[in-house]
């Protein structure tokens, strides 16, 4: 079978591999069908994440078929899932309580455990969540980044009529602009470049957009912070309306937090760290039932480019250009 390997930052590349054999209980063996390359694929990429290892084998925003089940799995070959790409134990403190997003003993696949660029492999069943028909290959190929704005966004009790800001017009920034003003809030994307505006302004109609600079003081009951940049957090403060809520999902090493406008506002600062099953679940449930949703999930994909062309798909990726880069692990041709 056939797979991509990360052999060391910037070495990336194709290669045949020894089939992954059958699973054991409580395991499924997989076929991946497409998956997405998103940002920390490219900071792996570049050696820019601590805790990425070398080498490893990519993935992780995967939609795949189930071609075999071991004991004790409801799957069923033929099946489509996608995948919960970040492990827990299940015997942590914090996954006692049902919040496996921060297990301390947390592995991601892809980045520091073998991924999901394989046309054949092997994973605990309980990362695999059924996919509805109603939902394409291209749509559940993007759930994984779209659980990740989902968490935010309920996070932060996003409700209708609320005046909510995303700062950062990327991937996260435009799926979380779009799950907001599907539930209803007055959404204004804001980023540094007019490009990601635009690119808003197509998938999401209706929205609001606005260069960071041009942003109003006090204007939020709910800022998403899903730039990543340092500056982002002290725009938030500034933005946030008083005893209103800052949602921190960008990954920045280190913010600069302005405390006395911070704490003279009352404001709330949460941060927001990837999903649980159930955000896979209810995020698949939303998509599944709202036909307009998906067809603005569409619109998210720059390209689907067969695996042979893997070089072109990180290539847009590594580019920083907006819209996700997909890879197709079986048909498909570059659109």
């Amino acid at each position: 079978m056939r797979q991509l390997v990360m052999e060391a930052p910037s070495r990336l590349r194709l290669c045949e591999a020894e089939a992954a054999g059958s699973p054991g209980d409580g395991q499924v063996r997989l076929h991946t069908i497409m998956g997405g390359i998103c940002g920390s694929d490219t900071k792996v990429y570049h050696g820019h994440l601590r805790h990425a290892s070398y080498p490893v084998r990519p993935g992780h925003e995967l939609v795949a078929r189930v071609v075999e089940v071991g004991a004790g799995v409801d799957l069923a070959p033929g099946d489509r899932v996608v995948i919960i790409p970040n492990t827990y134990c299940g015997e942590c403190v914090p996954c006692r309580r049902g919040q496996t997003n921060v297990c301390v003993r947390k592995a991601s696949i892809g980045i520091n455990a073998p991924g999901g660029f394989a046309e054949d492999w092997v994973i605990e069943a309980k990362y695999a969540v059924p996919v509805p028909d109603e939902v394409s290959d291209v749509e559940a190929a993007m759930v994984e980044p779209f659980a990740v704005a989902w968490h935010a966004v309920h996070r932060a009790r996003v409700s209708a009529g609320d005046e909510v800001l995303i700062l950062g017009s990327g991937t996260e920034g435009a799926l979380c602009a779009m799950l907001a003003q599907s539930l209803g809030a007055r959404v204004t994307a804001a980023d540094v470049r007019e490009d990601r505006l635009a690119f808003v302004r197509r998938i999401v109609p209706g929205v609001r957009t606005a260069l960071v600079s041009e942003l109003e003081a006090d204007a939020y009951a709910t800022v998403v912070e899903a730039a990543g940049a340092p500056d982002a957090i002290a725009a938030a403060v500034a933005c946030v309306q008083p005893r209103g809520c800052i949602v921190a999902l960008g990954l920045a090493e280190e913010a600069r937090l302005p405390m006395q406008v911070f704490v003279r506002k009352e404001a709330s600062l949460l941060g927001s760290i990837i999903y649980v099953r159930q955000d896979f679940v209810d995020a698949l449930a939303r998509l599944k039932g709202d036909p307009a949703l998906r067809q603005a999930f569409d619109k998210l994909c720059a390209g689907v480019w067969p695996l042979e062309a893997y070089a072109e798909a990180y290539h847009h990726a590594l580019s920083g250009k907006p819209g996700k880069a997909l890879i197709a692990f079986e048909g498909g041709a570059s659109r």
